[in-house]
């Protein structure tokens, strides 16, 4: 409470950066690029969904990568209370079917970590749980506090911009078995895709209405997303799990337990 009741003091130039351009004439890019924003960051949320599908009728994880959706479900929150906050219905006409979906994927995929890898399902389970404990102390601070509107959206739009960075940058944390093996079929196409496009989407809105909180995060998802690209075009995903040694400990390692899928070609994740 005491540091976020210092935070109201927050510096005019801060202020502004939440407030943006709420008094001038709206723009081309104001008024279009984030009602396409809208519809490129729900295509981004619901990506996942024919992956998460075919793990959940194969009954196997194999590489689909669960952490991403802990993440969101606490991203798409944030985004959806900065977007009351601000208040700016674009932001939270992006994020509030994300919320739900996210919900979905979490519920889903969690029940599918074996057993042997119960570093990965508590890794899991407590991001989710340590990060919805966060998200409550940190509004609770906030209203008790007594900051201002500007102050409250300044500190909602910092944690969320946070969780936004370590969104995109997640699916990297299979690049060391990307690397080992040759195979990205860790990293999912669609989303990585969907990222690039939307995150550079709301760069450009985030920078014509002046607010740091939305270009400066989505600049960076932009950026990582075309990293994620660059390890899909080099190392193609070969369909099915690596059988050397060295992906094996990798997978270990990381948590994963190398099990192959029952997919079809359709329903290659």
């Amino acid at each position: 409470l005491t540091s976020i009741a210092a935070g109201c003091r927050v510096s005019a130039t801060a202020r502004r950066s939440v407030a943006g351009a709420r008094n001038r004439p709206m723009s081309f890019i104001e008024t279009v690029f984030p009602v396409i924003g809208v519809v490129l960051s729900n295509a981004l949320y619901f990506a996942p969904a024919s992956g998460v599908a075919a793990v959940v009728r194969s009954g196997l994880l194999g590489n689909f990568n669960p952490l991403p959706q802990a993440i969101m479900v606490l991203s798409t929150i944030a985004w959806a209370m900065y977007g009351l906050s601000v208040p700016n219905a674009y932001l939270f006409a992006a994020n509030a079917p994300g919320v739900l979906a996210s919900i979905v994927y979490y519920v889903s995929t969690l029940p599918l970590i074996p057993r042997e890898a119960h570093a990965q399902r508590w890794n899991v389970q407590a991001i989710v749980v340590g990060g919805v404990a966060f998200e409550l102390a940190l509004w609770g601070g906030i209203i008790f506090s007594g900051c201002t509107a500007e102050t409250r959206s300044y500190y909602l739009g910092l944690y969320g911009s946070a969780l936004c960075v370590i969104l995109f940058a997640s699916p990297l944390s299979t690049a060391a078995l990307v690397l080992a093996t040759g195979d990205s079929t860790s990293i999912y196409a669609p989303l990585t895709l969907a990222q690039c496009v939307n995150c550079g989407t709301w760069t450009v809105y985030g920078f014509a209405i002046g607010d740091v909180w939305v270009w400066g995060p989505n600049l960076v998802g932009t950026l990582l997303g075309l990293v994620q690209v660059g390890l899909k075009t080099a190392f193609p995903s070969r369909g099915k799990q690596a059988a050397d040694p060295a992906a094996k400990h990798l997978f270990r390692d990381e948590g994963f337990v190398p099990v192959r899928p029952h997919l079809s070609d359709n329903d290659e994740i």
